[in-house]
């Protein structure tokens, strides 16, 4: 039998791949013999499936359903009748389905962390692992609860960063459609017109008048070009490995990589504050919190020293051997070590790499607005330097003969 697993590897990469196994429970007996982490696994057709037609829950359902059901828990319905009630009202297709299917197996005796854990990759690791926090700690409500904060404030942390970023892309993208209009359709009409004057155009014209010659000639394999080497993009994208070799070059992009290394950070620490304030053993949540991070450098180079807390090791020393983590971040994880509150002090990581990067943000964009509102009046102005030049040189002739 196939299953469809994501592990993180002995060398700290966070991976899908195929095992073949008699059984769901002799494929984890495996994976942890050949020092694999197990973080979700699917069967091989379930996986075609997904592939062809569903997608990831999105993360607004997920935290309205969690908060639903922490609220009928509270009201103390049985956890089989609270699925119940959530699946005559859920509409969103792919959910529907998947819940559907865990409430058959929490009906058959399965406990709830491990039917959402049999979804795969529908859901992030760390729902799955804050469900298996609250069974054990028998408080599943105020795991839920915790689960639901914690994706909220993702969700903000996400739309501030997409506003931010929403301006400076309509200007890029409005520069660059004035500049094809302009070489494309307004720059040759005035190269007719100079040919019919048979003057002599200066050299800003002549290099002008070029250039969008060569593009209006070239324009259709300008595109094919430029569409073959997004596709190809893609293709390396698809690659194992290259999405990690991305993210690590991202990381080392002067300033934006800083807030991108921010941005990881902050999401390690909030997700390991809620997987221990839910009573998450402090390895599998460091684990968990792990495979949750979106650059994968980060995550690869975490799950690498998670070993190190099965040594004995401190969790300080632990994210020291990173090489990722800033010494603020060190040294409050270390307070919170030594005091008995790291829960705390992760989530204050948290707030404070959020507040930092509002600000960074913020100054950002303060900076890159007005620069690219000077280059596209620079372009558009030498452009239309360039057309009107002869235009100002004969008519300065013409002066001069007549004086």
């Amino acid at each position: 039998m196939e299953f469809v697993c994501r592990v993180g590897t002995p060398a700290g990469e966070v991976v899908e791949r195929t095992f073949s196994a008699p059984s769901e429970t002799a494929l984890r007996a495996e994976l942890e013999q050949q020092g694999f982490y197990l973080f979700g696994v699917r069967r091989g057709l379930l996986a075609a499936g997904l592939r062809a037609g569903r997608r990831r829950v999105p993360r607004p359902t997920l935290m309205v359903f969690g908060q639903e059901l922490a609220a009928l828990l509270k009201a103390g319905l049985p956890l089989v009748q609270s699925l119940d009630v959530m699946l005559e009202r859920q509409r969103e297709g792919v959910f529907r389905r998947s819940l559907t299917t865990v409430r058959d197996k929490v009906k058959s005796g399965v406990a709830l962390s491990d039917a959402f854990a049999a979804e795969g990759e529908l859901y992030p690791p760390i729902f799955a692992a804050s469900l298996t926090a609250g069974e054990r700690s028998g408080n599943l409500e105020t795991v839920l609860r915790r689960f639901v904060q914690y994706v909220r404030l993702n969700e903000s942390l996400k739309r501030k960063a997409i506003a931010s970023a929403t301006y400076p892309i309509l200007l890029l993208t409005t520069m660059s459609v004035l500049v094809v209009v302009l070489m494309v359709y307004v720059i040759p009409q005035f190269e007719s017109f100079y040919e019919g004057l048979g003057a002599r155009l200066p050299l800003l014209t002549r290099v002008l008048i070029a250039v969008a010659g060569g593009v209006a000639d070239y324009i259709v394999w300008i595109v094919l070009g430029l569409g073959l080497g997004i596709a190809a993009a893609f293709a390396w994208y698809r690659q194992e490995g290259s999405g990690l070799s991305l993210d690590r070059w991202l990381l080392r992009i002067p300033y934006v990589g800083s807030l991108m290394r921010m941005y990881a950070s902050s999401q390690l620490a909030r997700t390991l504050s809620t997987l221990l304030a839910g009573g998450l053993p402090l390895l599998n949540a460091l684990e968990t919190a792990a495979a949750s991070v979106g650059n994968r450098a980060m995550a690869a180079a975490v799950t690498r020293a998670a070993p190190l807390i099965r040594e004995g090791k401190s969790l300080t020393t632990a994210l020291e051997s990173t090489g990722m983590m800033e010494g603020l971040t060190l040294e409050m994880v270390k307070v919170g070590e030594q005091t008995g509150a790291l829960g705390e002090m992760l989530n204050a990581v948290a707030e404070f790499y959020d507040e930092d990067l509002d600000a960074r943000m913020a100054t950002l964009l303060a900076l890159v607005e007005p620069l690219m509102l000077m280059l596209m009046a620079v372009i558009v102005a030498v452009m239309v330097l360039a057309l009107y030049l002869p235009l100002f040189e004969a008519i300065a002739t013409i002066q001069q003969r007549g004086a």
